[in-house]
C-alpha cells in the first residue's frame, strides 16, 4: 500500500512536492523517477517483500517500461508462475514487479488478470503513454489533473496541490452543489474542474506526443466463467486470500455482521487476527459485539472513544482531509486506525456486505422498484416533505433514480435535486449487477466508503483490506438474485446472516443495525466559532453551496440562530462545517 504521483512535464522538483504531500501513506521509503519527458514519485508502506528490492519507481532492465502503484494484487504468485513460464526473470518477491511484466508483455489486458485491489500508473517509453488503472471496486483512488497539455496523477488531491499551484485550478461548481446533497463529491467529480477520479475499473491512457486523454477500457468486478462455488466456498477463498502479506493481519471488529463474519472466517481457517473494537459511548452494539467476541473465542482490543478523542480526531481531520466529506463515521474510523497503526500495518474490514446483500434500509424499497411512470410531477415532489417525497417516489412514482436520492440525500430538501438525479442517470447504466443495489455499489461505496477506509487508514500508514469486494466472491454473488441475498426481512442481508448462525446463536444475529458513526451531538457541541466561520465561507460562494441566501444571511448574524439550526438540522450543519474547514485548509 503507497502513494503515487507523476506528471507529464518531468519536473523534478513537482515530483519532490508532491510525494512531500503524500508521504503519510508510505512512511517506509520513496522513490523518484525523472527522464525529462516524465516524473514518477512513490512513498511505500512495505508489505509484500520487504526488501529494497520492492523500491519504486521499478522499471524493466531495458527502461521500456517504469511503474509506480498503490495496492495488493492477491494472485500474484500464480499471475508469475504464467509469467515465468512464459521466459521472465524476476528480481524481487513483490507484486509491483508481476504486473510491470505482465504489462510489459501483454499490454493493458493483462489488469483483466488482476485479483485485489490497485491504482497504478504506467510510463510505456515504447508508445510515449502514461497508463492509469484502478481495480474494479474503485478500493484505491486515483485522481489525475489535465489542463493545456499538461497531465498529472496522484493517490490523493493534496498530491496534486503543487500542480494546481503552478498550473491553476478552477472550483467545480457542480462538485460543490452534489457534495452539499451527498455528503462526498461523487467520481469522476473533485473540488476542481480541472482534477478528476479515475471510474472504478477504468483504463486511461495520457498520449505525451499529442498531449491527449483517452479512456481504454473498464475492468468488469467478476468473472463470466469463473468456478460454481457456494457462497460459504467462495468466503472461505477471499478471506484466505486477504491475508497474503509479510506483516501481521488484523481486523477491525464492529461486532456487526459483516465483521463478525469475517473474524468467525478467519478463525474457521487457521488465522488468529488481532480485532480492533472502538467502543462510542450509549451504544448497543458495544454489548452485542463484546458478547459476539466471547462467543467466537476472541478477546477483542479495545479502544475507547470519547468526546476528547471526538474533538481532537475532527480538528486533525480538518486539517488532513484533502476534500469536503460529511460522512459522520469518518471520525471514529480515523481514531480507530490511529490507535491501529500502532501496532499493524494491515487491516481487515467489511465494506461491501451491505452493497452486495441489501443491508440499508432503502434497499427495502429499491428491490422492488422497476423504471417507473412518474404519477405525480417531480416539481410538486420537490415542495413535500422528505417523508412524502419518499413514499411517493417509492410507492406511487416507483422511479428508482428519485426514490434512491430521496433516500440517499443528507441535504433534508434544501437543494435542487435535477442535477443529482441527472448524475444518477449518467453514472448507473449497464452493466450493473442490479438496479437496485447498483446505486450504493457504483457511486456510495467507491466514493464515500471506500475513501473513508483509504483515507482514514492511510492518513496513519495503514493499509485497509475488503474482502467482501472480490472478484472471485462476486462472481459467486451476482449469480443470485438480489431478493435472496436480501431475504426480505427487514435490515436485509439474509444470506450472510445464515452463514453467521453456523457461530453465533439467533438472539446475536438477529439485532437491529446500528450503524458506525460519531453521534452528531459531539459535532454540535463544538464552539459556535467554527460554524460561524463555516456559515462565512458558504455565504462568500453562493454559486457552490446550494443554500437560500436569506438562510445564511440570518446564521451569519445571529448566534441563537446557528444554535437553533444545529439543534434541529444537525446532519446538514455538519456537512456545512466539513466544508467550510475543507475552504479554510485546502482551497487553492
Amino acid at each position: 500500500m503507497c502513494g503515487i504521483q507523476g506528471i507529464s512535464t518531468g519536473e523534478r522538483r513537482l515530483v519532490e512536492e508532491m510525494n512531500v504531500a503524500t508521504a503519510h501513506r508510505g512512511p517506509d521509503d520513496a522513490g523518484i523517477a525523472v527522464d525529462g519527458e516524465v516524473g514518477l514519485g512513490h512513498n511505500r508502506l512495505s508489505i509484500l517483500d520487504l526488501s529494497p528490492l520492492g523500491h519504486q519507481p521499478m522499471q524493466t532492465a531495458d527502461g521500456a517500461v517504469q511503474i509506480v502503484y498503490n495496492g495488493e494484487i492477491y494472485n500474484f504468485k500464480a499471475l508469475r508462475g504464467e509469467l515465468e513460464k512464459a521466459g521472465d526473470m524476476f528480481i524481487s518477491g513483490s507484486d509491483t514487479e508481476v504486473i510491470m511484466r505482465g504489462y510489459a508483455r501483454e499490454g493493458a489486458d493483462f489488469f483483466k488478470k488482476l485479483r485485489g485491489m490497485w491504482a497504478l500508473a504506467l510510463y510505456d517509453r515504447r508508445t510515449h503513454r502514461i497508463v492509469l488503472s484502478r481495480d474494479p471496486f474503485g478500493i484505491k483512488p486515483l485522481y489525475y489533473y489535465l489542463n493545456k497539455g499538461v497531465f498529472a496523477f496522484s493517490s490523493e488531491l493534496r498530491g496534486l496541490r503543487p500542480v494546481l499551484s503552478r498550473y491553476g485550478a478552477t472550483d467545480n461548481a457542480l462538485a460543490h452543489r452534489l457534495y452539499f446533497i451527498f455528503g462526498y463529491m461523487p467520481a469522476p467529480h473533485t473540488p476542481f474542474t480541472e482534477v478528476s477520479k479515475l471510474l472504478p475499473g477504468e483504463v486511461a491512457a495520457f498520449d505525451l506526443k499529442t498531449k491527449t486523454y483517452s479512456h481504454e477500457y473498464t475492468v468488469l468486478p467478476y468473472e463470466e466463467s469463473a468456478p460454481s462455488k457456494s457462497l460459504e466456498e467462495a468466503l472461505d477463498d477471499t478471506v484466505r486470500a486477504h491475508f497474503v502479506s509479510d506483516v501481521p493481519v488484523g481486523l477491525f471488529y464492529s461486532g456487526g455482521t459483516d465483521s463478525t463474519l469475517l473474524l468467525a472466517t478467519a478463525r474457521k481457517l487457521g488465522f488468529t487476527p488481532e480485532a480492533f473494537f472502538l467502543r462510542i459511548p450509549n451504544r448497543l452494539d458495544n454489548d452485542y459485539a463484546l458478547a459476539a467476541a466471547r462467543e467466537l473465542g476472541v478477546t477483542p482490543t479495545i479502544f475507547d472513544f470519547d468526546s476528547a478523542a471526538a474533538y481532537a480526531t475532527l480538528e486533525r481531520t480538518l486539517a488532513t482531509l484533502d476534500e469536503p466529506f460529511a460522512d459522520s463515521s469518518y471520525i471514529p474510523t480515523e481514531f480507530l486506525s490511529l490507535c491501529a497503526a500502532r501496532t499493524h500495518k494491515v487491516v481487515l474490514s467489511g465494506e461491501g456486505g451491505d452493497e452486495f446483500f441489501g443491508g440499508y434500509h432503502r434497499h427495502d424499497h429499491l428491490l422492488t422498484l422497476t423504471k417507473g411512470v412518474p404519477f405525480i410531477p417531480p416539481a410538486a415532489v420537490a415542495l413535500l416533505s422528505t417523508r412524502l417525497r419518499r413514499l411517493i417516489e417509492a410507492k406511487i412514482n416507483r422511479n428508482p433514480y428519485a426514490s434512491y436520492l430521496e433516500f440517499a440525500r443528507l441535504d433534508e430538501g434544501s437543494a435542487p435535486r435535477g442535477e443529482a438525479l441527472e448524475f444518477l442517470k449518467e453514472r448507473i447504466s449497464p452493466p450493473y449487477d442490479n438496479l437496485g443495489l447498483s446505486f450504493d455499489q457504483k457511486i456510495y461505496l467507491p466514493d464515500d466508503l471506500l475513501f473513508k477506509i483509504d483515507r482514514a487508514g492511510m492518513q496513519h500508514g495503514l493499509e485497509g483490506r475488503v474482502p467482501f469486494l472480490d472478484k472471485q466472491f462476486f462472481s459467486t454473488v451476482r449469480m443470485l438474485p438480489p431478493e435472496m441475498r436480501h431475504g426480505g426481512i427487514k435490515g436485509g442481508k439474509a444470506l450472510l446472516k445464515n452463514l453467521l448462525r453456523a457461530y453465533l446463536p439467533d438472539a446475536l444475529v438477529d439485532r437491529p443495525k446500528q450503524g458506525f458513526s460519531m453521534p452528531l451531538v459531539m459535532a454540535a457541541q463544538l464552539p459556535d466559532a467554527i460554524f460561524a466561520r463555516a456559515i462565512e465561507h458558504a455565504a462568500a460562494h453562493p454559486e457552490l453551496v446550494p443554500l437560500p441566501h436569506m438562510l445564511l444571511s440570518k446564521l451569519r448574524e445571529h448566534k441563537n440562530a446557528r444554535d437553533a439550526f444545529r439543534e434541529k438540522h444537525p446532519q446538514l450543519a455538519y456537512v456545512l462545517l466539513m466544508w467550510g474547514g475543507w475552504q479554510e485548509s485546502y482551497h487553492i
